[in-house]
């Protein structure tokens, strides 16, 4: 790492200087009474999706007798918990008296002039700095020796608060756009079953067909090994489709001879469906625009007969129970989940007259307009976050 000049009364220390480190412990699971009891008991998979910085207690407490049969200390309020392995990374800090397992280093601070939280934002902003701290070849994991050497800049207390403050306002402000997503994803749902009702009861009895009914063209991209190079023309695979949007953050690419070969099989055009098909199966999004791609196999391709039915209420009709129930009976569980074009073919909806899915398409575009403003400024926020957190270390947002 390296070490910027600091302001005045900023410093360096290493993690072992500021505190005492604990590792945690796993309690006999043959033994039924080490658990159950009252001692809140962490591992790192109860941090996996936690967002908060406090934490209370995990899945899993256990009882008097599982803490005396290992060397399990319980930590005070305030310890920072920090997992050491699968994965290294995880930060929280005990709002209560807590243990662990042997997953974390934990932190207990002592020194007055430290606050757990600047801590806490240290340590979650320097992850890549503490995996190389880490070693193992089954897993990475840092050993109490490491963990107390990682560097650890420390400003005065004051300041430590400030910095606090400043990240824990735009933490929020991210939240607060993810809660704001949900809300709206929520309503596109409610619109959609008030304008044709709930799928599984077919309340306003409309007409149930199957996709192969409906559709031009049901296929799936290139199932031989594309050529791929370093740039050139994004080339799809499932990762790509998330739910209403073509993620290009993680894509592959193909020259324009390998293009012309594989769009022997099918040009994407706009209008078209498409659906992950493989790995984690049903996500669905639309090609909203002459973007130029081609696909692998993961993806399938659904071309409506526009005659019949609108993309736009083809595509949401994947978001439905209905579908996705079929979609789940319908997947190849042997090895990787696979979602073969024979059962996309038999997959049914049910058919409204077309200026009922042209009054939904019509909704569906002012949102998509205004969600396109709002990622706009989600995308604002989050690199601000991390212009932000940058900076709060070296002494450039406050000193």
């Amino acid at each position: 790492m390296v070490k910027k000049e600091l302001p005045e009364g900023w410093e360096w220390k290493q993690l072992g200087d500021i505190g005492k480190i604990f590792s945690g412990s796993t309690p006999s699971t043959k033994v039924e009474e080490n658990f159950n009891g009252d001692i809140p008991w962490i591992t790192p998979a109860d941090l996996s999706n936690f967002d908060e910085m406090y934490i209370q207690k995990g899945k899993k407490n256990i009882s008097e007798k599982g803490l005396k049969s290992t060397s399990i200390k319980i930590l005070p309020k305030g310890t920072v918990l920090f997992s050491s392995r699968a994965p290294v990374g995880y930060v929280a800090i005990a709002d209560n008296p807590i243990t662990t397992n042997q997953g974390f280093k934990n932190l207990v601070l002592n020194d007055d002039r430290i606050i757990p939280e600047y801590v806490f934002y240290y340590l979650k902003a320097n992850k890549k700095l503490a995996e190389k701290y880490a070693s193992g070849t089954t897993f990475l994991e840092v050993s109490s020796t490491r963990f107390s050497q990682i560097p650890i800049v420390i400003p005065p207390l004051e300041t430590q608060r400030k910095i606090v403050a400043i990240l824990e306002k735009a933490e929020a402000t991210q939240r607060l756009r993810a809660e704001a997503d949900a809300l709206t994803q929520e309503l596109v749902q409610s619109v959609f079953l008030e304008m044709f009702g709930d799928p599984v009861t077919n309340p306003m009895g409309w007409e149930s067909v199957k996709l192969s009914q409906i559709c031009e063209k049901i296929t799936d991209g290139e199932h031989a090994t594309p050529r791929r190079t370093d740039d050139g023309i994004y080339l799809l695979s499932a990762r790509n489709i998330k739910n209403h949007k073509i993620d290009v953050n993680d894509v592959d690419f193909i020259d324009q001879e390998e293009y012309e070969r594989i769009s022997k099989r099918i040009v994407p055009q706009k209008g078209d469906v498409l659906v992950s098909c493989s790995g984690t199966i049903g996500r669905v999004t639309r090609v909203m625009n002459d973007i130029k791609f081609q696909m692998v196999r993961s993806v399938a391709l659904i071309r409506p007969d526009f005659a019949k039915v609108h993309p736009i209420y083809l595509e949401y009709c994947f978001d439905s129970p209905f579908v996705k129930a079929q979609i789940n009976r319908s997947v190849n569980k042997s090895s990787q989940a696979n979602l073969f074009q024979g059962k996309i073919k038999e997959i049914e909806v049910f058919l409204p007259p077309l200026n009922k899915q042209l009054e939904f398409a019509q909704f569906i575009e002012l949102y998509e307009n205004t969600l396109i403003k709002i990622n706009k400024s989600t995308n604002d926020d989050s690199l601000l976050f991390k212009s932000i957190i940058s900076k709060a270390f070296t002494g450039e947002l406050i000193t």
